[in-house]
């Protein structure tokens, strides 16, 4: 069982003491339109995660704003010396375009590394700030030793699927990418010792997708009967393939972590070029 907990608690040990060789106190925005749950639900879990390391994450919130006035707000803070990192919590209104309105954040802001800056560093393998869920694929591979490895993605969005099979092309792994429009995606998942999946279908990824050899990266969070599981039918495989994370467990709580990685390293980016 490739659990995450270890590995997220670990890493914010590291994030104490590089925020002490700082000597100021990271700071974290985050902006919230509407009252979806699990968004605010997350933002809740990055200001509680945030205050056990030390970084001051603030929220937001706006029942209503127009893109006009979010993009004007978002330039505020771009220019605020005392903000390090600004996030942008999805789901968004009907009428934003997400992707449009984060490539105002400046990079060295861009906490969930979703802007073309920050995507075009990784494609160029001169990776800064990178999205949290596929460095969490990364720390699980290399905290188990699962180097170099052939990976099938299946997922091919712009939050996972994309940067992950660039980031692991950046670290010599041997990738497959697959979609809706893939033919056979189980041949492909069963020709590669490591298989991610990042579909949002509950049991999508079956025992005839595996083999007893494979290593399963299981991104999904699905609510089901109240209750949080990933995409694999996991009774069904994780007694099968050699190692599988759970979920919950596996890779969300370094996920969490990561986020605020990105902004203590922000904020160490700063610190040292704009003098703040």
């Amino acid at each position: 069982m490739l659990t995450g907990e270890e590995i997220a608690e670990e890493k914010a040990k590291v994030l104490r003491e590089r925020i002490q060789e700082l000597d100021l106190q990271p700071s974290l925005k985050l902006i919230q339109i509407g009252n979806d749950e699990a968004a605010s639900i997350y933002a809740r879990a990055k200001i509680r995660r945030g205050k056990n390391v030390g970084i001051k994450v603030d929220l937001e919130k706006y029942e209503d704003i127009s893109v006009e006035d979010l993009v004007k707000r978002i330039k505020e803070i771009a220019d605020d010396p005392d903000i390090n990192g600004l996030m942008i919590e999805n789901p968004l209104p009907k009428g934003f375009d997400y992707y449009e309105i984060v490539k105002n954040i400046p990079y060295y802001k861009d906490v969930d590394a979703l802007s073309p800056y920050n995507q075009g560093l990784i494609a160029l393998n001169r990776e800064f700030l990178v999205p949290a869920t596929p460095r969490a694929v990364i720390d699980i591979l290399d905290h188990y030793g699962y180097h170099e490895n052939t990976v099938t993605v299946i997922n091919r969005s712009p939050v996972v699927g994309r940067p992950l099979s660039m980031m692991l092309l950046n670290r010599n792994y041997t990738v497959s990418v697959c979609h809706s429009k893939t033919p056979d995606i189980a041949s492909m998942a069963r020709s590669s010792k490591i298989v991610v999946v990042a579909v949002g279908r509950p049991g999508f990824l079956k025992r005839d997708m595996v083999t007893p050899g494979s290593v399963v990266i299981d991104v999904g969070i699905n609510y089901v009967s109240d209750k949080v599981v990933g995409d694999t039918d996991f009774n069904d495989i994780s007694n099968y393939v050699e190692a599988i994370t759970p979920v919950p467990g596996g890779v969300g709580p370094i996920t969490a972590t990561n986020i605020l990685e990105n902004v203590v390293r922000a904020a160490e980016f700063q610190k040292k070029n704009m003098g703040v």
